[in-house]
């Protein structure tokens, strides 16, 4: 059975989770970037944050106590709140991000998991794409095709910026969408994972409507990853005990951040590819920076060795300012 989305308790006298909520205030964020860095850790704070802040009041909107609060499932709440204490539950509360997660558009009907904090497709099948895994890239004319090591990038996934959005605002609870709601955003990796510095990667936000382009002559002999289109459905995503985010709010006791993280995969689903959110594995994370995209590898037909993940990482500033050609290169090795 699915359980319910909540932010608040249930009544004193009852077992059953409140039909009409009360989440607690959301924090202001920066330039619509959803980084999980809150300005100020309570309502008062937020407005004085803004206030020296005006760029990131703009952003937000009015007040802190006017944005959507986070819907969670309760077991996700009533955890918290049992490994936090009701005095730093809501900064871990604070810390849940958006993420949308991406299907093949053949397998999209229905297939959001409301018990873990998910909401079906919006027309299910007659949902717009979100783009494709794999496939050619619509590089714009004047555009050299991205090179690491003087090699060719393998291409992994061209997504509909128009499609992300629309699906955001069809399946989610609200609030601001930090990623453009125009162009393509093209992912590029170095697929011989020859670079650990992270700059094997390169993400291209370009206009739509471009002309497909093949790999450069002397990639040829290598066929493209097969095209698999894609919808994407909005879900809750939640940080592991490595990222810090977490780790900070209990700096004398790491086993509550490390049982909340076992909470947090225990009621939330790990996806296969997943946009923006917390990052899903044991990458390693670099630091202030947070996943922008995160590709398993049985999501595509390619051959990475022992390689089961790669992702691609921004930070804040630079996911605010679309400045996507400074995203970094992550991989897990199993």
């Amino acid at each position: 059975m699915a359980e319910p989305l909540t932010t608040d308790a249930p009544d004193a006298a009852s077992d059953t989770p409140p039909a009409s909520p009360a989440p607690a205030p959301a924090p202001i964020r920066a330039a619509g970037a959803d980084t999980g860095a809150d300005i100020g850790a309570d309502p008062a704070a937020a407005v004085a944050g803004a206030a020296a802040a005006p760029a990131a009041r703009s952003a937000a909107g009015a007040g802190a106590d006017e944005l959507p609060g986070m819907p969670m499932p309760y077991a996700v709440y009533a955890a918290i709140r049992e490994r936090a204490g009701e005095e730093t539950a809501p900064q871990v509360d604070r810390l849940l991000r958006h993420s949308l997660v991406l299907v093949p558009a053949d397998e999209a009907d229905g297939d959001a998991d409301a018990d873990a904090g998910g909401a079906p497709p919006a027309g299910s099948g007659t949902a717009p794409t979100a783009g494709r895994l794999g496939g050619l890239p619509a590089l714009p004319a004047g555009t050299e095709w991205p090179e690491f090591g003087g090699r060719p990038m393998q291409f992994l996934a061209q997504l509909d910026c128009a499609g992300l959005a629309a699906s955001f605002r069809a399946t989610g609870p609200g609030g601001d969408w930090p990623l453009p709601d125009h162009g393509l955003l093209l992912f590029f990796h170095d697929e011989w994972l020859s670079d650990f510095s992270g700059r094997g990667c390169r993400v291209l936000h370009v206009p739509a409507g471009s002309a497909l382009r093949p790999a450069p002559e002397q990639d040829r002999c290598r066929p493209a990853v097969p095209a698999v289109p894609v919808r994407a459905h909005w879900e809750l995503s939640a940080p592991s005990y490595q990222d810090r985010e977490l780790e900070n709010l209990f700096p004398d006791d790491f086993m509550i951040a490390l049982d909340l993280a076992a909470d947090f995969r225990d009621h939330l689903p790990r996806p296969a590819v997943r946009v923006l959110g917390w990052c899903d594995t044991d990458t390693g994370r670099p630091a202030d920076h947070r996943p922008l995209l995160q590709i398993e590898n049985a999501a595509l037909d390619v051959d990475w060795g022992e390689c089961v993940n790669v992702s691609f990482w921004i930070t804040g500033e630079d996911l605010a300012g679309g400045r996507f050609d400074r995203a970094r290169h992550g991989f897990e090795i199993a």
